[in-house]
């Protein structure tokens, strides 16, 4: 694929997906325990096991690769891909929104005319910006941003 980056991931979300792991997990086991019919139990705890496991795959299977045409984005079982051509634009960004980001030191990544866009953390954000430069002739750093270039007529 190229050159992959992982997320960056801050403490406090490390831990609150983690307690929300848990808390998943403990759950399925506590309520396998009551009286409900032995079908219901063990469908219960692998939900609450699985869902446990869904979060962790979320939070340590986080990453961005870019190759000589796109940048995938991956976060657990979710695939986001965007055409290195097609990015207008790259800003850093602390939007709490949803999004394949294990951190609030985030990137806001505008395509298609700016009508899409995403936001990711990448660890080394400024080596990921570099690459991201390198591979897209269009784009050029404006301070810690990344813009379309203007087209002089």
């Amino acid at each position: 694929m190229g050159v992959t980056f992982e997320s960056k991931r801050d403490g406090w979300i490390v831990a609150l997906i983690w307690a929300g792991a848990l808390a998943s997990a403990a759950g399925g086991l506590a309520q396998y325990n009551t009286p409900a019919p032995l079908w219901i139990r063990v469908g219960m705890l692998a939900f609450l096991v699985a869902a446990a496991g869904f979060m962790l795959w979320i939070l340590y299977g986080t990453s961005y690769a870019m190759d000589h045409e796109q940048l995938l984005i991956c976060s657990g079982p979710l695939r986001y891909r965007v055409p290195l051509r097609d990015i207008d634009s790259v800003d850093p960004s602390r939007n709490p929104l949803s999004s394949p980001a294990c951190s609030l030191d985030r990137l806001l990544i505008r395509w298609g005319d700016g009508r899409r866009r995403i936001l990711i953390s990448p660890q080394r954000k400024l080596e990921f910006l570099r690459e991201l430069n390198q591979r897209c002739p269009q784009l050029e750093f404006a301070g810690e941003a990344l813009r379309r270039r203007e087209v002089t007529p």
